[in-house]
């Protein structure tokens, strides 16, 4: 891609803001870390890797930051919580400026205190689970995605419309999975009090676990109105809709899984697999958000990888762009001055549009589109209709409530 293409990407996705120097980057390198699942169960969490690195090409082929070039070194966490911990303690002991998270919720917790511990700056473009910023937010962690709270919170708003009232569950036995099950669950039963889970209908089941006959047979035999299956996520979620088709499971209850629709829980799944109408959601949909920003992403992304982007990708190339617009900020490169200048940044992401980083709680303001399970025929891919975008503004937690979870 050439300088002047460059520029007009930049552009596009608002970030002109960035006083980018015209002449190539020089000097010591700006070195990035980033922790990010390229095997094991999370495996696909990798295409992370690939949009950080678009970005970073992008932003040194128009001059760098501060007229130095950004460089990311990135490890694999093999989605191990113990190797996420391990990496990061290298990679601050390497004085990278920040650690940017690519990884599951699981090695999100075990590395979250040492950022706080090491005083190294922890930005994380995947893990939803919303205790990381509710509860455990500290000076040194960052979230630039939104918080499960904020799709649980609006696909329980819409069920809570619909005539069901008899529930089973069923979800990853990991943070995420028990996190948003209870986030849905417990936001519909506030605003439906006749809401229930069958007792006996709730199952847990290994993160990767790809047999589901007995979970299925059982729920099947509950004869529940709806089944809320949302924490069974990535390879798993596959191996879920797969069975659940063959089994004829959603001909006799609804589905609802607030992020079925990311690429990440549904990349195996083919047009065959799908059952029509199932309530979900994503933060990157296809067919692609119709935005300037988003296809000028999308069309990048797709020449530099050959292979269309993840939501995974979207989240990390804009928390790159977000770090270097926030060390120009901050005129030093300096982990200090980083984490002093990031709170209250705005920045935009591809398919989410503009968004800031909440001085309260250091999570973005990021939303989530909802709509209904669909085949993308254009791109070949699994997708939504009648999509409609929640604000995540308008679902995140209060100042007061924030004190309330901490215990202030």
């Amino acid at each position: 891609m050439s300088t002047k293409s460059m520029w007009v990407l930049v552009s596009l996705i608002a970030l002109s803001s960035l006083n980018l120097a015209a002449a190539a980057p020089s000097g010591e390198p700006i070195v990035l870390g980033e922790i990010v699942s390229q095997s094991g169960p999370f495996a696909m969490f990798g295409a992370g890797h690939k949009g950080a690195q678009l970005a970073v090409e992008q932003v040194n082929a128009a001059g760098g930051v501060l007229g130095r070039p950004l460089q990311l070194l990135s490890h694999d966490d093999k989605s191990n919580p113990a190797e996420g911990t391990k990496l990061f303690r290298e990679l601050a002991s390497k004085n990278v400026l920040a650690v940017i998270g690519n990884s599951p919720s699981s090695v999100v917790f075990a590395a979250n205190p040492l950022a706080l511990e090491l005083k190294t700056p922890y930005v994380i473009s995947m893990g939803y689970t919303s205790v990381f910023t509710d509860k455990f937010s500290h000076r040194y962690f960052f979230r630039t995605i939104t918080s499960d709270r904020v799709f649980a919170y609006a696909i329980a708003e819409h069920m809570a419309k619909q005539p069901a009232t008899r529930y089973c569950t069923i979800g990853n036995d990991f943070a995420y999975g028990r996190s948003i099950t209870a986030a849905v669950m417990g936001r519909l039963k506030e605003l439906k009090p006749s809401v229930q889970i069958i007792p006996g209908c709730e199952f847990w089941v290994p993160p990767g676990q790809l047999d589901f006959t007995p979970q299925i047979t059982a729920i099947m035999g509950q004869k529940p109105d709806a089944l809320m299956f949302g924490g069974v996520v990535a390879i798993s979620s596959d191996a879920f809709v797969k069975q659940a088709k063959a089994f004829g499971l959603f001909t006799k209850m609804v589905g609802v899984h607030p992020s079925l629709g990311m690429p990440t829980n549904n990349l195996g799944l083919q047009k065959a697999d799908l059952p029509e109408g199932i309530m979900t959601g994503s933060d990157y949909p296809y067919p692609p958000v119709d935005s300037k920003a988003n296809l000028a992403f999308f069309k990048a992304y797709k020449e530099r990888w050959n292979e269309r982007p993840y939501e995974v990708s979207a989240h990390s190339y804009a928390t790159v762009y977000l770090l270097a617009k926030t060390i120009e900020k901050a005129g030093k490169v300096d982990r200090e001055a980083l984490v002093d200048t990031l709170p209250g940044m705005q920045f935009t992401h591809p398919s989410l549009g503009d968004a800031s980083i909440r001085t309260i709680d250091h999570q973005s303001t990021s939303g989530w589109w909802l709509g209904y399970l669909a085949w993308d025929e254009k791109n070949n891919v699994v997708g939504l209709r009648d999509i409609k975008y929640m604000p995540g503004s308008n679902y995140l937690p209060t100042a007061e409530e924030l004190r309330k979870i901490r215990g202030q």
